[in-house]
């Protein structure tokens, strides 16, 4: 039976995770703040047919990321695979980023993640695990507003990067999963500078999060590196690598819209 270690699973695309793994066996350790939402998610998982571990707490407590990664260890005998999941969202205009919302995100979306796989290392290295980092398009693909946000996923993406080649001789493996939009309350959730158009409406070209699910399941069993999780996000990937120019130009175009609240 396969450990799952699980951050950010008491919503979105991390409850469809947990059940997606749960309905192949597995053990779940789940994390997130909210103690409440992680043991709905916990009988999900029971029900689906794994088992769950629940450890509700901040991600970006050392006490709390120690404790976690100790549980996981000690009532799940190990550790196959670490989901950095956990994460928050941030629009704003660069000019209007209030840095000490940004240094908070930074401390959920990139530190809390590597901080993890450190401490997982060790537990990883013996199950010759996977990492799987929750990345986005905007880890590769800056648009208007989302400087602060983009930010941390580019930080994610070369963290990922090294870290793949580095934990490679010690057969840990580490997947990046870049979704575009997903039908989840990410959106609503987000910080947002004041002001600012909101970006809670849904979006038509939004995956469902068991979409994500299904595709991050087979990238770990299949050990991809990456995974684009749309038609969306490749046609960006691509544009970013290989038209540039036309895609700045797109860019300046959606710096003069304001979606709609």
């Amino acid at each position: 039976m396969k450990t799952v270690v699980l951050t950010g699973a008491s919503m979105g695309i991390g409850r469809a995770l947990a059940v997606a793994w749960a309905a192949r066996g597995a053990k779940l350790v789940l994390s997130a703040r909210s103690e409440n939402a992680l043991h709905e998610v916990a009988k999900d998982v029971v029900n689906a047919g794994g088992k769950a571990i629940v450890v509700p707490g901040d991600v970006t407590d050392e006490k709390y990321r120690l404790e976690l990664i100790r549980r996981a260890n000690e009532e799940a005998g190990g550790i196959d695979v670490l989901v950095n999941n956990a994460g928050r969202g941030f629009y704003a205009p660069a000019l209007q980023i209030d840095v000490d919302r940004m240094r908070e995100m930074f401390e959920l979306n990139v530190f809390a993640p590597l901080r993890l796989v450190q401490l997982a290392a060790p537990a990883l290295a013996e199950s010759r695990g996977t990492v799987v980092m929750m990345s986005s398009v905007a880890g590769i693909v800056a648009a208007p507003r989302y400087a602060a946000y983009a930010a941390s996923k580019f930080a994610l993406e070369a963290i990922s990067m090294s870290m793949r080649a580095e934990l490679a001789e010690r057969g840990v493996r580490v997947v990046v999963i870049r979704p575009g939009p997903v039908d989840t309350p990410f959106r609503s959730n987000a910080t947002k500078a004041e002001g600012v158009p909101g970006y809670d409406k849904p979006d038509p070209r939004a995956q469902s999060a068991g979409a994500v699910a299904a595709l991050t399941l087979r990238a770990v069993e299949r050990g991809a590196p990456v995974v684009e999780t749309s038609a969306f996000v490749r046609v960006a990937s691509a544009a970013s690598r290989l038209a540039p120019g036309p895609l700045r130009l797109v860019m300046r175009r959606m710096a003069t819209k304001h979606p709609e609240g």
